[in-house]
């Protein structure tokens, strides 16, 4: 039980955000809400590995389940909704008052995240494999510090949304640390056939 509530707690932390609809060429390819396009229905799969021995990846899901405007509510594996705000500054996470992405989104680039850590652009040109498929011009986001002690990177690509996260904490019964790999392995946004 302690494993599940872990992985839905890192994913609502990383998964979910928004576009105000389908990937166009004439959007930025680093613009927030084309790095994590939402539309009402959009849907990611992915495989999740727990780092524990002998366990098989577990699949995770994360939809958009309602819109209104510019507000969506994402759930993770039918979680309770997270809110999302596309606003012209960037992807606003409204239930912590932080950002998810911040523009402009640039290397170096650096923003306040939840619990008093902080998110930093690593790379604007990552490239990532996924069961998914091959993704170029990626961005990669860093988030670290604050007392949690988590450490996440999430990828996100153009047109597409998250397709690699992985997660390291230190686990407060074991004083482990438990590493969490999360990579897409299927998705449909608005404009996919």
């Amino acid at each position: 039980m302690t494993r599940l509530l872990l992985i839905l707690a890192l994913l609502s932390a990383a998964c979910g955000g928004a576009t105000v609809g389908p990937s166009t060429p004439q959007l930025d390819p680093l613009d927030p809400a084309n790095l994590y396009p939402l539309a009402n229905g959009n849907v990611w799969a992915y495989d999740i590995d727990t780092g524990l021995e002998d366990d098989l990846p577990v699949l995770g899901q994360s939809r958009v389940v309602a819109q209104e405007g510019q507000r969506f509510e994402v759930s993770n594996n039918r979680s309770d909704p997270v809110i999302y705000e596309v606003r012209p500054e960037g992807i606003y996470r409204t239930q912590n008052g932080s950002w998810l992405l911040r523009a402009p989104i640039r290397e170096g680039a650096e923003w306040e995240a939840p619990l008093g850590a902080t998110a930093r652009v690593t790379s604007v040109s990552e490239e990532v494999d996924t069961p998914s498929g091959h993704f170029e011009g990626c961005v990669r986001i860093e988030e670290s510090g604050g007392p949690s002690g988590r450490e996440t990177a999430t990828v996100y690509c153009p047109g597409v949304g998250p397709v690699y996260l992985e997660a390291v904490m230190e686990s407060r019964l074991t004083r482990q640390s438990v590493r969490v790999v999360v990579r897409l392995r299927g998705y449909v946004v608005a404009g996919d056939s």
